[in-house]
């Protein structure tokens, strides 16, 4: 089935070249971006054409994106101990002048030189993808162990693998060259992308579960700017503007709806979870951190429906996964979530029929999504013992994800019925999200 045609609404003002920037000290992203307004707020954030993916293609040269792409090679041979001699060897070879050029380097330069470095970091602390999850105090050999964490830190990011990290900074697209601007066509061409860096190179699995997780963003790109237009006309009270934006946001989860149930069943369940076990861990936790929590598209979809959390798991997974999100993301988020009024709210009050359906068309769709990842992610985690977080048993990952997933697939559902406004968060769901309730 062909994706649906969704126009693109044009964004006005100066995004930052970067996805990660530290805050300014005393800076309220949410009281800005409230002043703004939704289309405004977003236009900081994000562009017309790409949405939160970046405008032009990553280009990833010099000598630490060669040594992780020659240390993918290694790592995936199986043996600890002599890839971690064979890159303890090479990083000693680097120009030990590194960390001193790159305090040089742009905003945009140092965030994309943390690709590389945190999948270095990731590679040397585990060492084996065949190996339980490492745990335990690690630090890269010299000069790359001086250079990871003032590097985060001036960037603003937390130097571990994470989802925004796989799906929206390390990407490459075949016939775009590296630092060329990007069309909505150049990043829905979904085959066309692959990983820049790789854990198990050249696996076929490991390129669709990236695949995956990028569709999302991919064509998720008219969803932040119809999303936002609905919650304008609802200021406005412009109720057939309304509709019009709810039934456009409804053919993108359409779209993603589609195109997720047609990749989520090619990914290998094995190779998803040798991937995945070893993902899952920050500083000497074992969390749950390469997770869709983190995309923006499912943050804006909760955000913009008033999805209320109630399961204690997902609140927690939630919680844990938003340490990974940028600051000012979450306040544009928080500032769609407390929007007023709120979408459900408006949709009750009118008393409109056309705007009515074209909500619960929304929800109903999101629900259907929900469930049908509850679904195929079930089977793709049945048989291991980590989901991000380590279980005593298969059984117990499995039985925990289906439960959380039930909650999640409740908790959308219920975001469909009008007869009610939109109720607040309970204080702990708020405070996972950082919703001022």
């Amino acid at each position: 089935m062909r994706p649906i045609e969704v126009p693109l609404v044009v964004l006005s003002g100066e995004r930052r070249q970067t996805l990660f920037a530290r805050p300014l000290p005393g800076h309220d992203d949410a009281s800005r971006f409230r002043a703004m307004g939704p289309l405004r707020a977003l236009g900081t954030l994000a562009s017309t054409q790409t949405g939160f993916l970046l405008e032009r293609a990553p280009d990833f040269r010099g000598p630490v994106a060669d040594l992780c792409r020659a240390a993918a090679a290694q790592y995936v041979k199986g043996h600890a101990d002599g890839f971690r001699e064979w890159l303890g060897d090479r990083a000693a070879s680097l120009d030990q002048d590194l960390v001193r050029r790159a305090g040089l380097l742009p905003a945009s330069g140092a965030e994309r030189l943390m690709v590389p470095l945190i999948y270095l970091n990731h590679m040397w602390r585990q060492g084996d993808p065949n190996a339980d999850v490492a745990t335990g105090p690690s630090r890269m050999p010299e000069p790359l162990g001086s250079f990871l964490g003032p590097a985060a830190g001036a960037v603003g990011m937390v130097p571990r693998f994470n989802q925004i990290l796989m799906t929206m900074l390390a990407f490459e697209l075949d016939g775009v060259r590296g630092g060329a601007e990007l069309s909505h066509r150049d990043v829905a061409a979904v085959d066309r992308m692959r990983p820049a860096f790789w854990l198990n190179e050249g696996d076929r699995s490991e390129l669709e579960l990236y695949q995956a997780f990028y569709a999302v963003e991919a064509f998720g790109v008219p969803l932040y700017g119809w999303g936002c237009h609905a919650l304008e006309c609802a200021a406005a009270d412009d109720r057939a503007g309304g509709a019009r934006a709810l039934r456009m946001v409804q053919a993108v989860i359409r779209n993603i709806y589609m195109i997720t149930k047609r990749l989520i069943p090619r990914i290998d369940a094995d190779e998803f979870r040798r991937i995945q076990v070893t993902c899952g861990w920050v500083g000497d936790e074992v969390t749950g951190v390469a997770s869709g929590y983190q995309l923006p598209f499912m943050l804006m979809l909760d955000s913009l429906f008033h999805v209320n959390y109630s399961h204690p798991g997902v609140i927690a997974a939630r919680a844990n996964n938003l340490r990974f999100v940028p600051e000012d993301w979450k306040a544009f988020f928080r500032m769609v979530y407390d929007a007023r009024p709120a979408l459900r709210t408006w949709v009750h009050e009118s008393g409109d029929g056309p705007l009515a359906e074209a909500y619960r068309s929304c929800t109903e769709l999101f629900t259907l999504f929900r469930n049908m990842h509850r679904h195929l992610g079930g089977q793709v985690l049945k048989g291991g013992t980590t989901t991000g977080r380590v279980f005593d048993s298969a059984a117990a990952n499995y039985e925990q994800f289906m439960s959380e997933m039930a909650g999640l697939v409740d908790d959308t559902a219920a975001t469909g019925d009008v007869s009610h406004p939109a109720a607040p968060d309970s204080p702990a769901a708020a405070a996972s999200r950082g919703v001022h309730s």
